[in-house]
């Protein structure tokens, strides 16, 4: 795995931090603008979820004829379902998992989107949770190969371009944060092995899909698909929900121990995953509730229930976990293996506005705090500038506070700066964009609902890094002259010092090779510096520290 220096970056280090910009190809994730949502006639989910889908975007119905279409048209009209929201498309298909064959929606290095193609033959069973897993595939024979072509179809009618995919990529086998990183289980690569081992699967997910670094996690079910749909969910870029099964139950430990490596891989933002957990209780025998087998459309997440009491307990972990999306539940003909998420496919707006944010978990009292935001405009039609804020409150406060927010020289990158707060203070916030194409989003997109936040501190160091205060030392404080700071290393290699002002320019930067478990001096001298607070940071190999320091008069 490539290590990504671990700190919460110091947010007035300002060219450091937009010098990211967004991947130049990239796989789309599940909650980023969608037009709408891909289902097929006959139905394999329940109308009340149909009437839900089309109530505020479009519903994309696959149906093989005009006779299926009317047929589907008169149903749904019955259900109440809004025609208008409805869009038909004429394809034949043998089986209603959308996702499992659906479109993956990919943007080039030209901000073209284009819809991957994966090959698309079923479903193998296989053992799992440590049991020796097949090599080959165990499939039926049916016709699996009308949902294969599919694509082809979509790919025509949406006006995209097609990405052939020379493998299997089944779509409830794969959650992407649509930054480069995703997840499959080992049969993702097992089933692909007879056309394009590991090495050459990896390679085209990369040059394809723009998939930067692939995990793939031990195969948790006893014996089944082996679709990490239904084990675990990305919430966001920084957040996965983990399946939690009562102890006793034969897949605990594996799927404890699923939890346990995702907690240890680090997010497109160089941080260890936050996981999260979903308790699914036993149903019938062995069988538990799908309950991370949900679908993010937009504004909403749509659940999977199963008649039990432990559904509203399911619904209210979204609740708590997602502020802001309005969360819905759906009873169906839902199994452990196979629910809402599967029988269901986004449909991607090509043109659409997405803005990213690297949430800081702390930064310096006293210090103004820099927020970065990075746009990038899919319509070309340029922002509107006058919707390029940020809005922020106090922890406590009703009223949001309006900042605009600024250019940078990094690529798609603005900034507005947040006050100075004292040591403890919490700052809530959220960002807003419009482009001249008509569209406005909001940045946690469920603003004001949901809102990232953050923390003013004396000690401003990473909570994963807290034990590197103990081999740093600062001396004197208050300073005048000159200061000595001392680092001592758990690795081999460059020690880089920074102090900075409270605009948040460089004032000073010493460099220097460090010794694993020995001392590393620094010394500034400070003379020409006025009196007030200075921000030091020290950076070690992915450890780092930083501290506020006063100069006295």
């Amino acid at each position: 795995m490539i290590k990504t220096l671990r700190t919460i970056s110091i947010l007035i280090l300002l060219v450091l931090i937009s010098s990211e910009g967004f991947p130049q190809r990239r796989m789309v994730a599940e909650w980023e603008p969608a037009f709408g949502t891909l289902i097929r006639w006959p139905l394999g989910i329940p109308g009340d979820l149909v009437v839900e889908l089309a109530r505020h975007d479009t519903v994309y119905v696959l149906v093989e004829n005009s006779a299926q279409q009317s047929q589907a048209s008169y149903t749904f009209s019955s259900y109440g379902v809004n025609l208008n929201h409805c869009r038909f498309i004429i394809a034949n298909t043998w089986s209603h998992w959308t996702r499992d064959w659906g479109p993956h929606y990919v943007f080039n290095e030209n901000g073209q989107a284009g819809i991957a193609d994966p090959m698309f033959e079923g479903y193998p069973w296989v053992p799992g949770c440590n049991a020796k897993t097949a090599s080959y595939s165990i499939r039926e024979p049916r016709g699996y190969e009308e949902d294969d072509a599919v694509n082809i179809t979509l790919a025509e009618e949406l006006g995209l371009p097609l990405i052939s995919f020379t493998a299997y990529l089944t779509g409830g086998n794969i959650m992407t944060d649509g930054q480069g990183r995703a997840f499959s289980t080992r049969q993702m690569l097992d089933e692909s092995a007879q056309f394009c081992n590991e090495v050459c699967f990896m390679n085209i997910a990369e040059e394809l899909l723009g998939i930067q670094q692939y995990f793939i996690t031990e195969n948790p079910e006893v014996y089944g698909i082996q679709h990490i749909d239904c084990y675990a969910k990305f919430l966001d870029e920084e957040r996965i929900l983990v399946k939690d099964l009562p102890q006793g139950h034969p897949e605990y430990e594996c799927v404890r121990q699923l939890a346990e490596y995702l907690s240890g891989q680090n997010s497109c933002y160089g941080r260890p995953y936050e996981i999260h957990r979903i308790y699914c209780p036993v149903i019938t025998g062995d069988e538990v509730p799908a309950y991370t087998n949900s679908f993010i459309l937009n504004k909403k997440v749509l659940v999977p229930l199963f008649g039990i009491p432990q559904d509203e307990q399911a619904l209210q972990t979204y609740r708590d976990l997602m502020p802001g999306y309005e969360v819905i539940g759906f009873t169906g003909s839902w199994y452990y293996y196979d629910a809402l998420h599967c029988r269901t496919m986004g449909i991607f707006d090509p043109q659409m506005l997405v803005m990213r944010h690297k949430q800081p978990q702390m930064t310096a009292a006293g210090f103004p705090a820099n927020m970065i935001l990075k746009v990038d405009d899919r319509s070309e039609t340029g922002l509107v500038p006058e919707s390029l804020n940020i809005y922020w409150r106090e922890q406590g406060n009703i009223q949001w506070n309006v900042l605009p927010l600024q250019p940078m020289t990094g690529p798609d990158s603005l900034y507005a700066q947040l006050p100075a707060f004292a040591d403890g203070k919490v700052i809530q916030y959220y960002f807003t964009a419009a482009d001249l194409s008509g569209r406005a989003e909001k940045l946690p997109r469920t603003a004001p609902g949901g809102y990232y936040s953050v923390e003013y501190s004396d000690l401003f160091v990473p909570v994963s890094n807290k034990e590197n205060v103990t081999r740093l030392s600062v001396f004197p404080m208050p300073f005048n002259k000159c200061i000595t700071v001392r680092f001592t290393p758990l690795v081999n290699g460059e020690v880089n010092a920074r102090l900075y002002d409270v605009t948040g320019r460089l004032v000073s930067e010493i460099r220097k090779q460090g010794i694993a478990s020995e001392v590393t001096e620094f010394n500034f001298f400070t003379g020409n510096l006025d009196s007030g607070f200075y921000l030091l940071g020290v950076y070690s190999g992915d450890a780092a520290v930083s501290v506020k320091i006063l100069k006295d008069e």
